[in-house]
């Protein structure tokens, strides 16, 4: 079996960063406020959206079993129709829910995630690029906007899951996080991208990894890789970035994920696990834990 764990749906592109709205304008493009035209999605596969029919077509395709679904507020916060996905696909995909920390209704958004979605998994977007804190930068990990929310966590047994972005960001808070995972020991949290690592800078990278491989309770996932060290397929640095890793924390607390649709505009679908296989740097079993095993722990998928 393989589990993409870090994929998208949009329903309209109608994100919100710090560049502020962006606006979809065809073809799979949006425009920022500032003027800047980004492409997010392949044109061929959504015009102004990504569906969930079109991520179990392009899922099929690859050879992919089961997906989990996480927001990402650069697409727009999208949970009902995160719900709605789950309900048609009950068998193969398991949806986050996600809303903005530090709202007025916080308590109120936070109990009808988990107890009338059922969502088990909240996912949060920090990065200062396309996340939360280019929206609000005083958001911290370890602050009373989160706290709340780790308290939840350990009561209804809530995954939590974050991008920080990359180093030199607001976002980028390491510390904070190492203070709230180590608060909340029975939570299971998860730190996807790998901290997303350039190619240049594993020095400084491995330093990182090495204060967060001491939290017990701490997943990372390998997604995206390709997009930000920017290499040609089969992606040498991007594995052995992975392998680094995985002599550190272990096999056991990988999880491997694509980020589709926008990785697709780099390369296939199948060729952002098969570069793992191809690599011939893992084990029969480090391959398992990576593609499926340690997602089916994490976000509890059978």
């Amino acid at each position: 079996m393989i589990i993409d764990s870090h994929a998208h749906i949009i329903e309209y592109l109608s994100g919100s960063i710090g560049k502020g709205e962006a606006r979809a304008i065809g073809g799979g493009k949006v425009r920022f406020l500032d003027g800047e035209e980004r492409q997010l999605i392949p044109p061929e596969l959504g015009d102004k959206g990504f569906s969930y029919d079109t991520l179990i077509q392009e899922m099929d395709k690859a050879h992919i079993d089961k997906a989990i679904l996480l927001h990402g507020l650069l697409y727009g916060l999208h949970n009902d129709y995160f719900a709605e996905a789950v309900k048609k696909y009950p068998t193969r995909l398991k949806a986050a829910g996600s809303f903005m920390p530090g709202i007025d209704q916080a308590e109120v958004v936070l109990d009808r995630l988990i107890h009338h979605y059922g969502f088990q998994i909240l996912k949060f977007e920090i990065s200062t690029g396309a996340g939360m804190t280019g929206v609000k930068p005083e958001l911290k990990l370890d602050g009373d906007a989160f706290e709340m929310i780790y308290q939840e966590a350990e009561k209804s047994g809530v995954t939590i899951v974050f991008d920080i972005g990359s180093r030199g960001m607001k976002s980028y808070q390491i510390q904070e996080l190492v203070r709230a995972v180590k608060r909340h020991p029975s939570v299971r949290f998860v730190l996807c991208h790998l901290m997303a690592p350039n190619g240049r800078d594993m020095d400084l990278w491995e330093k990182d990894m090495q204060v967060l491989a001491k939290c017990e309770n701490l997943w990372f996932d390998i997604t995206a890789l390709p997009w930000n060290i920017r290499e040609e397929y089969p992606y040498p640095t991007c594995s052995e970035y992975v392998k680094q890793a995985m002599k550190m924390v272990g096999s056991e607390r990988m999880i491997w994920g694509s980020d589709v649709p926008s990785l697709l505009l780099i390369d296939k679908y199948q060729r952002q696990y098969d570069y793992l296989i191809m690599s011939h740097k893992f084990t029969g079993k480090e391959l398992d834990d990576l593609l499926c095993r340690t997602a089916q722990t994490v976000y509890g998928i059978f």
